[in-house]
């Protein structure tokens, strides 16, 4: 028997939902089983091969620290999402690039050597990579261990990182900065808004603007190992949650952050409520607690549409998330997985 700890189920009674009999025979809100969504490449493809960075730079970082920044030839770009490597490499500093994170997974990075322990930075292995420059954020840590990098005169760069896709190009830009080639960020930045206008087009002519067909939609995270069962709605703020962004992009119905669940630990009652036709989740997740049909065993699951029609649709660890150069890519997938129709491929130019 799995175990959910308890939360507050909503703000209101009785939310109102449209019934999914007043769908039409055709609408999505009714696809029956399981999908993955899958980039139609696993690695990045970088804007250049060869960048020619024009140093020494000063860049100060989100901790008001300005670094001066003299060697690119031995680079760490390390944190939560993998986003800020999945920058160097489109910038095309991948080969610079000598160690990687938990959560960088694309192909050309995956073989780096990892300098983590679980979710915490090792400081021996970073130090034996000889890093000329880290790029990092306030998503890894300890905190010790990234001053402790800089305390042993490597520079370290803190990053603010993307927290909507809005925030992508900012983000993009900052580390062409710090790098030394900010007219490529700005060539990158171009390519990306036209992969991202493109797939976003390409989306809103496949999802139903029927108010009635459109697929009503929750994040679950999960770790079955760990006992721990949340489901996603707004942030604490009242603003809206990282996956009511990603579902409001696919043109979905952010079921929870609609009716103003607070992420938080699941609950039996409060997902029956809701009645989501669709599951989003992480693949590790998914496995985490036996795949589809374990996932239909945790308490209220199968109670609901999504539940009864088995619909989850499930993205990897190290895509669903990371805002970067690669989001057109990912939301192609993910409305390929859940509009069951492929996607014009939108190539970096």
């Amino acid at each position: 028997m799995v175990s959910l700890a308890g939360c507050a189920l909503l703000v209101g009674e009785n939310p109102e939902i449209i019934d999914s009999a007043a769908a039409s025979a055709e609408s999505p809100r009714l696809f029956e089983g399981p999908d993955t969504a899958l980039l139609k490449s696993g690695d990045i493809t970088p804007i250049t091969t060869e960048p020619k960075p024009q140093l020494p730079v000063t860049f100060t970082g989100l901790d008001d620290v300005a670094v001066e920044i003299t060697d690119t030839s031995r680079i760490l770009a390390l944190d939560g999402t993998g986003s800020l490597a999945s920058v160097v490499f489109g910038l095309g500093f991948g080969p610079q690039v000598v160690g990687r994170d938990l959560t960088t997974g694309f192909d050309s990075a995956k073989d780096l050597p990892l300098v983590m322990n679980g979710h915490a930075l090792n400081a021996e292995s970073i130090l034996e990579l000889a890093p000329t420059l880290i790029l990092t954020d306030y998503s890894v840590g300890p905190y010790d261990v990234q001053l402790q990098m800089r305390n042993s005169g490597i520079p370290v760069v803190f990053f603010d990182p993307a927290k909507s896709i809005d925030d992508i190009p900012r983000q993009i830009r900052d580390v062409a900065t710090a790098l030394g080639v900010s007219e490529l960020g700005e060539q990158y930045v171009l390519d990306f808004d036209r992969r991202l206008q493109a797939t976003r087009a390409q989306i809103a002519e496949l999802a139903p603007t029927d108010e009635a067909d459109r697929v009503r939609m929750v994040f679950l995270y999960m770790r079955g190992r760990a006992g721990v069962y949340y489901m996603y709605g707004n942030d604490p703020d009242g603003s809206t949650g990282i996956a009511g962004v990603l579902i409001k992009e696919l043109n979905g119905i952010d079921v929870a952050g609609e009716l103003g669940w607070v992420s938080g630990s699941l609950t039996a009652e409060g997902l029956m409520r809701l009645e989501p036709d669709l599951y989003l989740m992480l693949t590790l997740g998914l496995e985490s607690v036996g795949g589809v049909d374990g996932l239909m065993t945790v308490p209220g699951v199968a109670q609901t549409p999504a539940g009864q029609r088995q619909r989850v649709v499930d993205m990897s660890d190290y895509e669903m998330f990371t805002w970067g150069p690669r989001t057109p890519e990912v939301l192609a997938a993910l409305a390929e997985a859940i509009y069951r129709a492929p996607l014009e491929e939108v190539r970096a130019s």
